[in-house]
């Protein structure tokens, strides 16, 4: 039976990304906070409230989500108040607010919502997106006159996949164009492009760099590890081909080791280039890689990349790697994580070299 650190505060394997949505919900509605003064607490009703202050000041919700928003009320010398709120939504259809300031996103759209007493009021915007949409992959190198192709991924807030339109669109057509309906890819001209996907008021964006012809980005075709959690779920494989875990997560989709130890993972590729860049994608315990080494076509590795372990990135994140003093030809790329700073498992999805043939 696999022990959960309480570093990690993180759920079960089992609940898949359902920890993952709680913990996005939470620092989404933590982030949305407002500095205030310290003002002195009175219980002092002489006066009637001068001004309100609501926190958060701004939410973003999907459907279904549920918030609650704090009010506090202070005099004309800045004393807070006790008084009793009056709460209102100017677009019910989109979210309502109950009289204790639950917010409940009912539908896509935007609303003010507004606290009262006697005289005085303040109002926050609430907006509400239908979906989350994710991206695969984050971003895209591609060789000039290639084609790839993006996938989306829409999510409503209680993490179910919906059958959503699409609408795809590409800022700079000349370096890239994308498939209205479809997200393929056609390489243009050598530079980068920003491509996005839309849907109703939910929006996520990739960036794609169109390479010369000599130029190739591929994903790992084979991995091995020292060790591995099962040989199925948390697998060496997993950390095959392109990245297909969504956001940060406890993922199957993932290498994790047997142990949150030091291990290493090695994934190999099928066309042996000179290297330029390494991408390193990382869901879980991100930090935790202390070394990363190529393979040249000989066996011999090479370091490219070391480092302490962190606690302090955040998940998910790609390491990207600039690679400029190899000049052999490589095709497996090494990495090592020392996971008892965090005492957690460090899981990774995919890592792509990028090099010249």
């Amino acid at each position: 039976m696999r022990v959960h650190y309480a570093v990690s505060d993180r759920p079960s394997r089992a609940s898949g990304h359902s920890g993952w949505r709680v913990l996005a919900a939470f620092a989404l509605i933590s982030s949305a906070g407002c500095s205030e003064a310290t003002v002195e607490a009175t219980t002092e009703q002489a006066e009637g409230p001068a001004r309100i202050f609501i926190t958060p000041v701004d939410l973003h919700l999907y459907v279904d989500e549920v918030v609650t928003l704090t009010a506090h009320a202070v005099d004309a010398k800045g004393r807070r108040i006790d008084v009793a709120f009056s709460w209102s939504s100017a677009q019910p259809e989109v979210a309502t607010v109950s009289g204790a300031g639950v917010v409940t996103a009912v539908g896509t759209g935007r609303t003010i919502v507004t606290a009262t007493a006697g005289a005085a009021s303040a109002s926050v915007t609430i907006t509400v997106h239908a979906v989350a949409l994710f991206i695969s992959p984050g971003d895209m190198v591609i060789n000039a006159g290639g084609v790839d192709g993006f996938t989306a991924r829409a999510i409503d807030g209680r993490g179910r996949t919906l059958n959503v339109p699409i609408e795809w669109s590409s800022a700079n057509p000349a370096i890239a164009t994308v498939g209205k309906t479809d997200g393929v890819v056609r390489a243009i001209a050598v530079g980068s492009t920003t491509v996005t996907a839309v849907a109703g008021t939910s929006r996520a964006t990739a960036t794609v760099t169109v390479e010369p012809e000599n130029h190739l980005a591929q994903w790992a075709s084979a991995a091995s590890a020292s060790t591995q959690y099962t040989d199925n779920e948390w697998s060496a494989a997993q950390a095959t081909g392109v990245p297909n875990v969504i956001g940060c997560g406890d993922d199957v989709f993932a290498w994790a080791s047997a142990e949150p130890d030091v291990d290493w993972l090695e994934v190999a590729y099928a066309q042996p280039v000179v290297p330029t860049k390494i991408h390193i994608y990382e869901v879980w315990a991100v930090g935790s890689i202390v070394k990363v080494e190529v393979k040249d076509v000989a066996g011999s590795y090479h370091v490219v990349y070391s480092a302490l372990p962190s606690v302090g990135v955040n998940c998910p994140s790609i390491l990207a790697l600039d690679v400029s003093n190899i000049t052999a030809k490589v095709a497996a790329v090494r990495i090592t994580v020392d996971q008892r700073a965090r005492g957690d498992w460090a899981e990774i999805d995919a890592v792509r070299l990028i090099g010249y043939r």
